[in-house]
């Protein structure tokens, strides 16, 4: 099985791409991107499409990843640090290789003691979110209106929460605002089965093995590095840590990054091997059973009975949901969402259609935008992922916006198609 599973991966490659190049592009033009789910979130600059006439804005419902923030563990400054300072007290490396050093030393210095927490960009960026919000959608927070806003028990979660709601207060203090983070919730905002991952990810080591021998090159960058190079004893790895390294390091003001360290092809390479694990993992691959989206049902199921009960209120009201990557970019698949089920075993369309720095950047979210019109009982929902307007397998007459009837009814057979193996309900990301 596993020699099957390489050769599909493998084949796939083989295929000259139709379209890849634009993800290449897009990555030359702003190499930040790279960085895939550690892209410093960025307000796109489009405008979103006016309500159709008579429309207004009722209730807004979200989940947003937690804002930047610092890598989860220490080792993972350490390890490369550690190989650093032993072939500097050998007098083995490079200028660059000093020069790398010294900057992974000042991002290790700032993240001491604060592994996994929210950093001061990620909770302005959680702000200037809600901000952008209100200023779109000032109809829906009239005063009374009802705030529920609630995150994993994370607290890179709960202060993204907390920053977008002591905002959100001080735009209009007669809002009712109330906050959880707990457990409580995880079933659906948090939720994971490891059975189901188990039953659909056992190839993940062969997969993976593969994807570093096709994508992951170090041999340049470790003479770039080290003035003995084949001293390295895993220089697959360290290249792969300097990678992340320098994605995490947009998430501080004033860090410097290391960029210097790969070539256009070697940062677009290694966003590739990132960008397929997110897709084997939490996507459409088929090599994972095309399914593992479907884990979010909860969530998705969360939205509809949330909607239905402000819709039936005649109330005006807002849902923020605040958790992680692992649950955004699986929601985004299993709501339809800009072709994100869309399944291929050729790794060079993947980017076709998924994108992780499209998807679940830092502060990536989610947001449905509820209008309604006086004297007709027809309400329309409008879906914005990181702020863009997307569109839906659902028929429309008014696209971007959709009749919530059918997107409801979609989502519904969608949930109740789903079988899920009896489990527990946390998640560690």
């Amino acid at each position: 099985m596993k020699e099957t599973v390489i050769s599909m991966l493998l084949a796939g490659l083989l295929s000259a791409p139709a379209f890849a190049q634009s993800a290449f592009e897009e990555i030359q033009s702003n190499p930040a991107l790279a960085a895939g789910k550690y892209y410093a979130y960025q307000a796109p600059e489009t405008s979103l499409t006016p309500a159709p006439e008579g429309y207004t804005p009722f209730y807004i419902s979200t989940f947003a990843r937690h804002g930047s923030r610092y890598l989860t563990k220490k080792k993972k400054y350490d390890t490369p640090l550690s190989i650093l300072h032993e072939a500097a007290q050998r007098n083995q490396l490079t200028a660059d290789g000093k020069r790398a050093l010294e900057i992974i030393e000042s991002l290790a210095a700032e993240a001491e003691g604060r592994y996994g927490e929210l950093t001061p960009k990620g909770a302005q960026q959680h702000r200037e979110l809600i901000r952008r919000m209100y200023a779109n959608y000032p109809q829906v927070f009239l005063d009374g209106t009802h705030v529920d806003a609630r995150s994993t028990y994370k607290t890179r979660a709960f202060l993204s929460m907390a920053a977008a709601c002591v905002e959100l207060k001080g735009l209009n203090p007669e809002l009712i605002i109330t906050t959880d983070a707990s457990e409580h919730d995880a079933y659906y905002i948090k939720y994971k089965n490891p059975a189901y991952e188990e039953m659909h990810l056992a190839n993940a080591d062969s997969v993976y093995r593969a994807a570093d021998s096709v994508y992951v090159h170090p041999q340049r960058l470790m003479k770039q590095l080290f003035v003995e190079p084949d001293s390295i004893k895993d220089p697959v790895q360290l290249m792969e840590d300097l990678f992340e390294l320098d994605g995490i390091s947009q998430s501080s003001y004033q860090q410097k990054d290391l960029s210097f360290l790969f070539t256009p092809r070697e940062r677009y390479d290694l966003w590739q091997r990132n960008n397929f694990e997110w897709y084997y993992e939490k996507g459409a691959s088929p090599l994972s059973g095309s399914c593992m989206y479907k884990l979010e049902r909860n969530l998705l199921k969360n939205f509809i009975e949330t909607a239905d009960t402000v819709i039936a209120s005649k109330k005006n009201g807002v849902t923020l949901r605040y958790g992680h990557d692992t649950n955004l970019a699986p929601l985004a698949a299993l709501m339809g969402i800009n072709k994100l089920t869309c399944a291929t075993t050729d790794w060079q369309k993947i980017a076709d259609t998924y994108r992780t720095y499209r998807i679940i950047p830092m502060c990536g979210n989610i947001q449905l935008i509820f209008f309604r019109k006086p004297g007709n009982d027809d309400i329309l929902v409008k879906i914005l992922l990181n702020e863009r307007e997307v569109t839906l397998p659902v028929d429309t007459n008014m696209a971007p916006y959709y009749h919530w009837k059918d997107v409801c009814n979609y989502w519904k057979q969608i949930e109740k198609s789903i079988q899920l193996p009896a489990t527990g309900s946390s998640s560690d990301d």
